[in-house]
C-alpha cells in the first residue's frame, strides 16, 4: 500500500530505513529507527516480538521448485447460489505489516464489519516476516483465512512459504476460493506496494527486492481460473493507470485504483462490507462510491496519517475505447507530447505533523528529545543524512505518471474533446482530497528521459500483446534533444473538479450513445463538448453549465 520508492532501486539500498518507499511509518518513524525507541525507553514486549522466520530459497531457485497442476481444482460456475459473494483478499503484509501492523489494522476492519452467511471473505497472509499477534497469524508460512461469525477463522495451513509476485500464488488462491466457496458475485483485492504498469504489484519479504507481480503476471494468473470478477481493487499506490486497465478487461467488470500514491490509511473496509452484508445485490457503482468516499475522507481529516488521496472506479467495458481513443490522440500529438514533459510534478503533502513536532510536546518531552536526537545521529552515520528523514522528495512523477484529462485539457487538439469524452465514459465515479488537484482518475506512462522504465515498461507491454507501433514509439521518449519545460500543472484542476463532481454523479452520460453505437454521437457529444476552447483566456466557461446537472 503503499507507495514505492523511485524505480524500486532504492528499495535495494534504502529499503530498510524507508518502509520500501510505502508513506506508511510506525509514529512516523521509519521502521529500523524502532531499536532506538527501545534504548531511549523501558518498553515491555509488545505483540510486535519477533519470531523465528523461515525463508525462501534463492529466487532463481525458487521459480524452478513451485509446481502448478491444473487439476488440482474443478471449477463450475454451476456450482454457485444466486445473491452469494465471494472476496479474495491477496493480502501481503510485508514491511508494512512488520513494521507498522498495517495489515493487522486492516483486517481487524473487516472482521468488525460483522458477517453474512452470503458472504465469504477470504483472505491469503503472505511476505510478511512479523506479523502482529494479535489474531495469531503465523510468520513463518502462509495461511488462508475466512472470516466467519467468530471472526478470524484459519481454513488452509499447508501452504508453506508463498511468494506473492509469482502469478502461480495468486492462481492457486482464486481456484481455490471458486471450487470451496463458488459464489454468483466475485471481488479480488489486491494489498501491498504498488509501482504503476512497469513494476507491478507486491514487495514479497522473503524475495529479491526487485521482484514483483508484474501485470501481464496477473493476467496469466487469472486466464484459465474460470472465475470472473465484479471488481479488481488494488489497495495500492499509482495502479490506476490505461496499461494496468486495459490488459485485465477481460477479467472483471470493474476496477477500483489509485492514480497516487496511498497514505498509511489506505482504504477502509468497515462500511462497503457492512453494506454488502446488508444487501448482497447492492450495484458497484454505490459499493464503489462507499470504497472511495471513506478513503478520501478518512485522508482528508486526519491531520498525523492522512495525505493527498484519490481513487477512481473504472468502468471496464469502456477501456478498450478509451485505448483506441488514446492512441489516436497520442500519434496525433506526437509533437507536442515530445517536446513539453507532462509528467505530473507533485511531492507527498505530509499533512501529517510528523513523529517529532508532535510528541515532543507531551509530558516533559526528555524521552522523545532523547528519541529524535538518536534518529539523527543514526541518520547522519548510516546515510550521510544531516535532518529528520522526510519522504517528500518523492514524486509521482519519478514514474512518469501521466493525467489523461490533464493531457486533454493541455494540448489544444482537435482530438482533445474526443479523449476528454472518453475517459468521462471509462471514469463511474472518482473522488480526492481537495489538495489533489492535478490528477482526475487515470494516466498513462510516458517515459520522458527515463530508457530504464521504458525497458521494463516494455517488456510488460509486449508480454500483455500491446500494439508493437506503440511500444517502439514509446521508446521517442527516452531520449529527446534540446531543452524540454515541464508542465507546471498547479492547480489547474480546481474548478474543474468543484464542477466535475456534481457532473460525475449525474445521469448526464446515460443519456448519450456510445460512439460505437450510432452515427449521430459525435453530433451530440459535440453540441455539448463544442464550447470547449483551449485558446481563450477563459478557460473554464464550458464548466459553468455543469453544476446544473
Amino acid at each position: 500500500m503503499r507507495k514505492y520508492l523511485k524505480k524500486i532501486a532504492v528499495l535495494a539500498s534504502a529499503g530498510c530505513l524507508l518502509l520500501s518507499g510505502c508513506s506508511r511509518t510506525v509514529w512516523g518513524i521509519p521502521g529500523v529507527l524502532l531499536d532506538l525507541v527501545e534504548e531511549a525507553a523501558e518498553y515491555e514486549e509488545d505483540e510486535y516480538s519477533n519470531g523465528d522466520i523461515w525463508t525462501w530459497p534463492d529466487t532463481d531457485e525458487h521459480e524452478e521448485s513451485y509446481e502448478w497442476d491444473d487439476d488440482d481444482y474443478e471449477i463450475s460456475d454451476n456450482d454457485a447460489d444466486p445473491g452469494t459473494v465471494t472476496i479474495y483478499i491477496y493480502l501481503n503484509g510485508s514491511n508494512l505489516e512488520t513494521e507498522s501492523g498495517v495489515a493487522t489494522t486492516d483486517i481487524l476492519e473487516m472482521i468488525d464489519a460483522g458477517y453474512s452467511e452470503n458472504v465469504n471473505v477470504l483472505i491469503q497472509t503472505m511476505g510478511t516476516k512479523y506479523w502482529s499477534k494479535k489474531l495469531g497469524i503465523e510468520s513463518d508460512r502462509s495461511q488462508t483465512y475466512r472470516i466467519g461469525p467468530d471472526g478470524l477463522e484459519l481454513i488452509r495451513d499447508n501452504l508453506g512459504q508463498l511468494d506473492c509476485t509469482v502469478p502461480e500464488t495468486l492462481r492457486d488462491f482464486v481456484r481455490y476460493g471458486a471450487q470451496e466457496y463458488p459464489a454468483s458475485r466475485n471481488i479480488l483485492i489486491l494489498w501491498n506496494h504498488g509501482g504503476g504498469p512497469a513494476y507491478g504489484f507486491g514487495w514479497d519479504e522473503f524475495q529479491d527486492d526487485w521482484e514483483n507481480l508484474s501485470v501481464d503476471e496477473m493476467v496469466k494468473a487469472l486466464n484459465g481460473c474460470g472465475v470472473h470478477f465484479d471488481f479488481i481493487g488494488m489497495d495500492s499506490c499509482i495502479m490506476s493507470c490505461l496499461e494496468v486497465a486495459y490488459p485485465l478487461r477481460d477479467y472483471c467488470d470493474y476496477m477500483i485504483l489509485s492514480e497516487d500514491f496511498e497514505s498509511s490509511l489506505g482504504w477502509y473496509y468497515t462500511n462497503w462490507l457492512e453494506a454488502l452484508y446488508d444487501d448482497t445485490s447492492i450495484s458497484t457503482y454505490d459499493l464503489g462510491k462507499i470504497i472511495i468516499d471513506d478513503m478520501v475522507s478518512k485522508n482528508e481529516r486526519d491531520r498525523f496519517y492522512g495525505d493527498r488521496s484519490i481513487l477512481a472506479l473504472i468502468d471496464e467495458s469502456k477501456i478498450e475505447k478509451l485505448w483506441d481513443v488514446w492512441t489516436e490522440f497520442a500519434y496525433t500529438n506526437e509533437e507536442e507530447l515530445l517536446a513539453t514533459n507532462f509528467s505530473q510534478d507533485m511531492e507527498e503533502t505530509g499533512k501529517g505533523e510528523g513523529f517529532s513536532e508532535r510528541f515532543r510536546r507531551g509530558k516533559d518531552g526528555k524521552i522523545f528529545d532523547i528519541l529524535v536526537d538518536g534518529m539523527m545521529d543514526y541518520l547522519e552515520d548510516e546515510y550521510g543524512l544531516d535532518e529528520f528523514y522526510d519522504d517528500s522528495d518523492v514524486y509521482i512523477s519519478d514514474y512518469c505518471i501521466t493525467d489523461l484529462m490533464g493531457l486533454a485539457y493541455i494540448i489544444d487538439s482537435d482530438m482533445s474533446e474526443k479523449l476528454a469524452h472518453a475517459v468521462d465514459k471509462a471514469l463511474l465515479y472518482v473522488g480526492a482530497t481537495s489538495d489533489n488537484l492535478s490528477l482526475t482518475g487515470i494516466s498513462v506512462t510516458l517515459p520522458y528521459n527515463d530508457r530504464s522504465l521504458y525497458r521494463d515498461l516494455a517488456d510488460v507491454l509486449e508480454k500483455c500483446d500491446f500494439d508493437k507501433e506503440y511500444i517502439e514509439w514509446l521508446e521517442k521518449f527516452c531520449d529527446v534533444t534540446g531543452d524540454r519545460q515541464g508542465v507546471d500543472w498547479g492547480e489547474w484542476g480546481r474548478q474543474f473538479w468543484d464542477e466535475w463532481g456534481d457532473y460525475q454523479e449525474s445521469d448526464v452520460w446515460g443519456e448519450w450513445e456510445d460512439e460505437d453505437d450510432t452515427e449521430d454521437s459525435d453530433e451530440d457529444s459535440s453540441s455539448f463538448w463544442g464550447e470547449w476552447n483551449l485558446e481563450g483566456s477563459d478557460l473554464f466557461n464550458i464548466w459553468g453549465e455543469w453544476g446544473d446537472f
